[in-house]
């Protein structure tokens, strides 16, 4: 059976790249399909010392609402620095009494969106720690690191914090310490307070490091230190040799590239399995795996799909060319994008951003609005797949010299059958040169074997191209305004999902070939899904930002829908608790609404259910009232 993806997009000059056909075969499973990916990070400005006014103002909290809207979960982890820079402190006889209403409440804010922090331990806690060459100082920062440990895992329990990946200060080998006093020998002390103190706590805690480049010694001498201590150097607090280190955290960003990220992490890593062969097990993270240095160096690739399409393809090539390797000896675990950052006047779209910020300084009073960049959209597009890799071949044609077109190939398996979970698969295919946007034109067969004959089987597609869903460039139509008007917001908030298809039934012969154009970049999403046994489940949690007058924020988790086959969900207002009207008007699999009408009051009460491929609503959410404040 032959099947067409529309491609919506305006070519001025084709140029033929090449052809290429992909060959996916569901019966040939290869390996787990862990989703490594699910982290972001930012760092608050100086000073440090009023780090409070970034990590908690309105606009984070908006923006961090926009990261855990991303469906199933797409992002679970916020790498934050400083984040003990949110300490305040009074001294009385001599001893610390430590306030941390700051840091409650930005862990209070991640743990809301379905978020956890990636807690680095930094900070100089209002300058009251100056010197980790000073016994007395380490012994308190031990005792404070416990107190923080004990705290949250009173107030959201062991299951959740055990989770966190406590982490050393940010690439010690800069320097950036704050005005503390951080030798060598002190660095090494403080981390065996850090890891003492958290062991204090509970042994369930997880805590790694350095987070950093760890380039080949001479360099990076705090990287290499470390490492050593914790291989066969002496607990200063046990006196025993060695001291744990759970996973090894380093940075390795691309130079404006994809792959010299996995290859300087191959070399690192390779390099310290050889001087240290017992840290060969130990998870490998690359919390800072950007594309290129500096998160506020504005580049117009940064604001389309070409930067979601790079995305997409590093994740592939960690996958492809590294973890789903006969030959590979590295426990690769996690790897994050720094790029939750919130951008500044006038780069709105083109800095290391998830999202597009503008500050509306022509309003009584201001406020803040953000639009999703492609990005964060491409986020919800990978949380589509599967936990299985499956076998995907392509083969080239056509006149390019450096193929541009990669896949990721998955299948789901329902966890508890005839539920609102079903048979799954989904077929990532990415058109990337990198940070290059051209204008060829790609002509891609995709053929799909070996899947089950299963009831009610159909096939969705999702795609991101830069014609078609470019907030950027629509706002480039409007001569770039810094206060675009609300009826220019909505025009852009239009484009901010994929192209969507479908559903379509799945031929009962278990095969099916799809032909596509794709530009360069694009990012194409098959998801094929079985007819589960129940609609989805409830969804939970609505809660609400104001924006401004007359518009609001609603966002809602899906944790407890039990299903990813979601066409949409409907959110729902009324006045008098009655009459409800659905306000969405365009399908949307983020859990998150900017509802901004036209001269009309959002005081009201607000319901939002999920509607599944075959048309199937699940239950409403509790009914929630929302009040403005004028």
């Amino acid at each position: 059976m032959l099947g067409t993806v529309l491609v919506f997009c305006v070519i001025v000059q084709k140029v033929v790249a090449a052809s290429y056909t992909v060959t996916v075969d569901a019966k040939k499973p290869q390996t787990d399909l862990k989703h490594f990916w699910k982290s972001t990070g930012f760092c608050p400005p100086l000073p440090h010392n009023q780090s409070d006014q970034y990590d908690l103002s309105k606009d984070q909290q908006m923006n961090l609402a926009f990261v855990g809207s991303v469906p199933q979960r797409g992002f679970k982890q916020v790498r934050i620095h400083w984040m003990l820079e949110l300490i305040t402190v009074k001294v009385v006889n001599e001893k610390p009494h430590y306030n941390f209403t700051n840091l409650d409440k930005l862990v209070d804010l991640l743990w809301k969106n379905g978020l956890r922090p990636g807690f680095e331990l930094m900070g100089s806690v209002a300058g009251y720690f100056t010197d980790f060459e000073d016994k007395s100082q380490v012994m308190e920062w031990k005792n404070l690191i416990t107190l923080i440990a004990k705290r949250y895992i009173d107030k959201y329990g062991l299951g959740y914090v055990s989770q966190w990946n406590f982490e050393t200060w940010n690439e010690p080998n800069n320097h950036d310490f704050d005005n503390v006093n951080v030798t060598i020998q002190g660095f090494l002390n403080y981390y065996d307070a850090c890891s003492e103190g958290l062991k204090d706590a509970s042994p369930l805690l997880r805590f790694g490091g350095p987070g950093d480049s760890c380039h080949s010694t001479p360099h990076s001498p705090y990287c290499w230190a470390m490492l050593s201590h914790c291989y066969n150097g002496t607990n200063m607090f046990t006196g025993e040799m060695g001291v744990r280190l759970d996973y090894i955290a380093l940075h390795k960003k691309g130079g404006g590239s994809s792959l010299p990220i996995l290859q300087q992490e191959i070399d690192t890593v390779n390099e310290i399995h050889n001087r240290f062969p017992l840290f060969k097990s130990l998870p490998i993270y690359n919390d800072e795996a950007d594309p290129l240095v500096g998160w506020s160096k504005p580049q117009v690739w940064r604001a389309d799909v070409t930067y979601a399409a790079m995305v997409a393809k590093v994740i592939a090539q960690h996958q492809n060319l590294l973890i789903a390797s006969p030959a590979n000896t590295i426990n690769y675990t996690l790897l994050s994008n720094d790029n939750a950052f919130l951008n500044y006047h006038p780069h709105y779209f083109t800095q290391r951003t998830l999202t597009a910020r503008f500050q509306m300084n022509n309003t009584r009073p201001p406020h803040m609005q953000l639009l999703r960049k492609p990005v964060l959209t491409v986020m919800g597009l990978l949380s589509l797949l599967g936990e299985k890799q499956i076998s995907a071949d392509i083969t080239v044609g056509g006149t390019s010299e450096e193929p541009t077109l990669g896949v990721l190939a998955s299948t789901h398996q329902p966890a508890v059958p005839s539920t609102a979970d079903s048979w799954q698969s989904s077929i990532l295919v990415y058109n990337s040169n990198d940070n290059m946007t051209s204008l060829d034109l790609s002509y891609v067969t995709i053929h799909l074997k070996g899947y089950p004959t299963l009831q009610g089987m159909v096939y969705v597609t999702y795609y991101l191209d830069n014609n078609a869903t470019n907030p950027y460039k629509l706002w480039k139509s409007f001569r770039s305004p810094d206060f675009p008007t609300v009826h220019q917001f909505q025009q852009l908030r239009n484009v901010e999902d994929p192209l969507v298809t479908g559903p379509y039934p799945f031929p009962s012969e278990g095969s099916l070939t799809l032909k596509a154009e794709l530009p360069v970049p694009s990012v194409l999403l098959i998801h094929v899904c079985a007819q589960p046994g129940a609609p989805p489940d409830q969804v939970t949690g609505v809660q609400f930002i104001p924006v401004t007058n007359g518009q609001v924020l609603i966002g809602w988790k899906d944790s407890c829908v039990n299903s990813r086959c979601i066409k949409t969900y409907e959110v729902e207002f009324s006045e008098d608790k009655k009459t409800f009207q659905r306000v969405n008007e365009r399908n949307t699999i983020f859990t998150l609404y900017v509802y901004a009408p036209e001269n009309t009051d959002v005081s009201g009460f607000y319901r939002v259910r999920a509607v599944d491929y075959w048309n199937r609503p699940g239950a409403y959410s509790l009914l929630e009232k929302y009040t403005e404040e004028h």
